[in-house]
């Protein structure tokens, strides 16, 4: 690594581990206000809603970037308001104050992927790019696992420690953007026109269809992305209920699920996912990823059989570590798969796009979720969001060979099937 590079690495590890504590926070802010705020299920509907759903305003935030010579005012903006708002969570005492605070961070939250995605981008060789981002992803882990832990502790022995902890994850959060910032990012393609005002509602849909239009694999891998997250989506409602009214489990319990166990996977291979990520196509990578995390709820499902015996916790446990594992592997392609398929475009507008479509499904799926809740019951949640995700997967791995054939390049057992006939017949 060159000395932009080292430098580049020193910033986005100390950021990611001030940014763990904010990241434990969302992996249970939903557990949180169903126990501390005693929220229903329509709540907790809207609650889980808000991240994905704040992702639809990063379309518009990658069109800013892409007018953008510098990144660091993003970063500041989002340290400020996005972040340090979390201090009013000292002053709440219902859901509603609970959700409004909460808008606010996931809503300048959306700006983080796609400002990052310039920085692994235009810093770092593409060598070396997974990697960096799986130690990172590592890191940011490592705090979020230990902070859940211990978040839940305390929450057991004095449930109103929420408030003065989320405080302290704001002034964290603020520390990570500001870190962030300080990083310089060289080259950085930009549109040299200013960007009007009246031009930034429209332009980044339009800017969104261009990109359909011109590259039909990006297209086609968003679909698919799409359908994986009908499949995460629709168990979001279904959890917080299913873990503590019926499982009926404690702080420490849930948290140590799905903030410890189901993160394990993330501190232990994403760097080994990012590296694999570097040496394979997206499509690929992201279908047998799909295809492994389809047995998280399917496990779950099977957890039903056994509430009455003294197994179902365990069982619950092990599916947040198939989750983890899995998710080492998405948490790469996710964020990092746009930059394939940009090539020598600006990635920030590819990566917003991908963002967005998180947002938009978000607008569905959970409300969808619930309403099979409410007619039905957990079980046929979890088994439809299996189906959703077995089906990307086998879509994602037809989008391979497609691009394969393309290409030319042979997978697997047909490439060196090709070799070893190239060999015999030395022509062509």
């Amino acid at each position: 690594m060159d000395k932009i590079e080292k430098r580049t690495l020193i910033l986005l590890i100390i950021a990611s581990a001030f940014n763990g504590f904010v990241i434990g926070t969302f992996n249970i802010q939903d557990v949180l206000a169903k126990k501390a705020l005693q929220s229903l299920d329509w709540q907790i509907t809207i609650l889980v809603m808000l991240w994905p759903l704040s992702n639809l305003f990063s379309i518009w935030w990658g069109k800013a970037l892409e007018h953008s010579r510098t990144l660091s005012k993003f970063f500041l903006i989002t340290g400020f308001v996005g972040r340090l708002c979390l201090l009013l969570m000292l002053w709440v005492h219902n859901y509603y104050q609970y959700l409004i605070i909460m808008i606010v961070v996931f809503s300048f939250n959306a700006l983080i992927s796609p400002a990052q995605n310039s920085i692994y981008k235009n810093n770092l060789s593409p060598r070396n790019r997974g990697k960096i981002f799986g130690y990172a992803a590592s890191i940011l882990t490592l705090v979020a696992v230990i902070f859940s832990f211990f978040f839940g502790k305390l929450l057991d022995l004095n449930e109103s420690l929420f408030r003065p902890i989320l405080a302290f994850v704001g002034i964290a959060g603020f520390i990570s953007s500001l870190l962030m910032a300080i990083i310089k990012v060289r080259s950085k393609k930009y549109i040299e026109q200013p960007l009007k005002f009246r031009e930034l509602f429209l332009t980044p849909i339009r800017r969104t269809l261009q990109i359909f239009k011109k590259n039909k694999d990006f297209a086609i891998f968003q679909r698919n992305y799409f359908i994986y997250g009908i499949g995460f989506m629709i168990v979001l409602p279904a959890i917080p209920k299913y873990l503590v009214e019926i499982l009926q489990m404690d702080y420490t319990q849930t948290f140590f699920a799905k903030g410890v166990i189901s993160q394990l996977g993330i501190l232990f291979l994403a760097p080994l996912a990012g590296k694999i990520h570097d040496k394979k196509n997206p499509a690929n990578f992201s279908s047998k990823a799909f295809l492994l995390l389809g047995f998280y709820p399917l496990i779950l499902f099977i957890s039903n059989f056994f509430i009455e015996t003294n197994y179902v916790n365990f069982i619950v446990y092990f599916s947040y570590l198939v989750f983890g594992i899995a998710m080492s592997a998405i948490m790469i392609s996710w964020n990092i798969s746009s930059i394939y398929f940009a090539r020598k475009d600006d990635v920030s507008m590819y990566q917003s796009v991908h963002v967005s479509l998180t947002g938009l499904r978000a607008l569905i799926v959970p409300f969808l979720g619930y309403l099979l809740l409410t007619i039905f019951n957990v079980q046929v949640v979890f088994l439809i969001s299996v189906s959703m995700f077995w089906l990307a997967s086998i879509l994602n791995y037809r989008l391979y060979l497609k691009m394969c054939k393309k290409e030319f390049v042979y997978p697997g057992q047909l490439k060196r099937a090709v070799r070893l006939i190239r060999r015999i017949f030395p022509f062509g």
